[in-house]
């Protein structure tokens, strides 16, 4: 062994044009561009600055927009516990968007789904394309779970004997989706409901002026 500490996120090969490389069943849904992603939960992260961010099915996917990066970075979105929304207020709106994402971590700080703890990381949305649309793509695709199905797609091979067994484990986790899955939609509800408020705001204040 090198003794090399490992990438925080999974890297991502890209094709001679650029392009990520996508998994199997993997589908391409939004982007955005001028996106840094930092963290100072992470010893040794290197912030990743001015790239295009790719919203997939299975994962973000982040590619600079210089040439110096070979590869992209990675964030499956199995490993996302939790959401942390950008903050809606009037004195916001002349900033850039910061989407704070919780996430599975190893002990060594990469992100992967069995992470025994977690860390979170700040997406910082600079371009000037629609992050709306693009956060309520995000919210849609994770309540979804794709990975989950494609996981369950994978060991469909598996022999009935063995699916029998884990019957009771199934229940339970499908009792977790259900719950995490609640807890996104009244997240994406409650951010929605501000964003209309702050449209009706300005409304108002353009109205007296």
């Amino acid at each position: 062994m090198d003794g090399r500490r490992p990438e925080p996120l999974p890297p991502v090969p890209l094709t001679s044009s650029g392009l990520p490389v996508l998994q199997p069943g993997e589908v391409e849904c939004s982007t955005l561009d001028s996106v840094d992603i930092e963290t100072d939960e992470i010893p040794g992260f290197s912030t990743l600055r001015a790239g295009v961010l790719i919203l997939t099915t299975l994962r973000l996917i982040w590619i600079g927009e210089d040439r110096r990066y070979t590869s992209g970075s990675a964030i499956p979105l199995s490993a996302v516990v939790h959401v942390h929304q950008p903050k809606k207020s009037i004195k916001k709106m002349f900033r850039s968007p910061r989407l704070g994402i919780q996430l599975c971590a190893s002990d060594d700080g990469s992100i992967e789904e069995k992470g025994k703890r977690s860390v979170v990381i700040y997406v910082v949305m600079r371009g000037k394309m629609d992050h709306d649309a693009f956060l309520t793509r995000f919210w849609e695709i994770l309540r979804s779970r794709t990975w989950e199905s494609k996981r369950d797609g994978e060991g469909s091979g598996s022999s009935g004997r063995a699916s029998a067994s884990s019957g009771e484990g199934s229940v339970g986790s499908r009792a977790s989706v259900v719950g995490v899955s609640g807890i996104l939609r009244k997240e994406q509800e409650l951010w929605e409901s501000t964003d209309r408020s702050l449209q009706e705001a300005f409304q108002d204040l353009n109205a007296l002026m």
